[in-house]
């Protein structure tokens, strides 16, 4: 349930992003989304966080890797990617979290996921040269499309440092202290995105409501709930099937399809980033 509301993202970024810049799209977004957790906070006893003060500056480089630095990356880079095959590079994030994984949570690692670096890196390549300037709003420019790659390597590092950190808290409240802290690292930009408020039609306005709702409250909890649960690189794991959701969101609402042969990269990095998450015990272990 998740990835599909996160699929839905990208084609939210689509509409928004010729109104309004990246920045001011995280801006906006985040700022709605912290106000929605301070009125449930204010109002629902229960869910309040509990955080020990010595957490605090942690907190806080968890709100920047969660927001600003996994989140801006990706928007910019759909500038120059249409919205299903910048969700495919979103998909190395499994792979950076096992490297994260294993080295701040000991989990284990295993000579066949440097293979599947090896192949997701390929597969990458393709779909940055292949599908560069496919979008609508694209630009023919690989390197801006290789910013994307930014973000799946925060928001692997927030994945694993907020499982060591924040295992203490209900799955919501973790959500919201992370989320919050990340809007506050982004009070810098927060009046230029008010002043660029009137830029945006009903439709749009519509589209970041789904990013805050759909987007952002729902599966967050969704997946907090999971990381708690589960081991962080394979509750990433399903983060594989967000290109076929960005994929069915693209085609069913803009019509649009991505080059084959950077669709073919896509095949290729989400076989590598699998590769990664291989844990059978006869592996030769690294």
């Amino acid at each position: 349930m998740a990835v599909v509301l996160w699929g839905g993202v990208f084609v939210a970024y689509f509409y928004l992003l010729p109104s309004i810049d990246a920045t001011q799209i995280v801006t906006i977004r985040f700022v709605l989304i912290s106000i929605c957790y301070l009125v449930i906070f204010a109002f629902i006893k229960d869910s309040r966080p509990k955080i020990d003060k010595s957490k605090f500056g942690k907190l806080f480089v968890l709100g920047a890797l969660g927001v600003p630095g996994s989140q801006l990356p990706a928007v910019h880079a759909q500038n120059y990617l249409s919205p299903s095959l910048a969700s495919v590079l979103i998909t190395t994030s499994p792979a950076w979290t096992a490297v994260f994984a294993a080295w701040l949570l000991r989990e284990r690692f295993k000579f066949i996921q440097i293979l599947g670096f090896i192949v997701a890196f390929f597969g990458a390549l393709l779909v940055i040269t292949a599908g560069s300037g496919t979008g609508a709003l694209s630009v023919d420019n690989p390197w801006g499309a290789t910013l994307c790659l930014l973000s799946p390597f925060m928001w692997a590092l927030f994945t694993v440092i907020s499982k060591r950190e924040l295992t203490d808290l209900s799955p919501f409240s973790s959500v919201g202290v992370c989320l919050i802290a990340g809007t506050i690292v982004m009070t810098p930009f927060i009046p230029s995105a008010v002043n660029d408020l009137g830029l945006l039609s009903t439709s749009q306005w519509w589209w970041m409501i789904y990013t805050v709702v759909g987007g952002t409250l729902i599966p967050y909890y969704i997946w907090f709930w999971a990381l708690q649960r589960l081991e962080a690189s394979k509750t990433i794991a399903y983060m594989y099937s967000i290109p076929f959701a960005a994929l069915i969101w693209t085609w069913i609402v803009l019509s649009l399809f991505p080059d084959w042969w950077a669709a073919f990269g896509g095949v290729i990095l989400i076989v590598g980033v699998m590769l990664t998450q291989r844990s059978q015990n006869n592996l030769e272990e690294i």
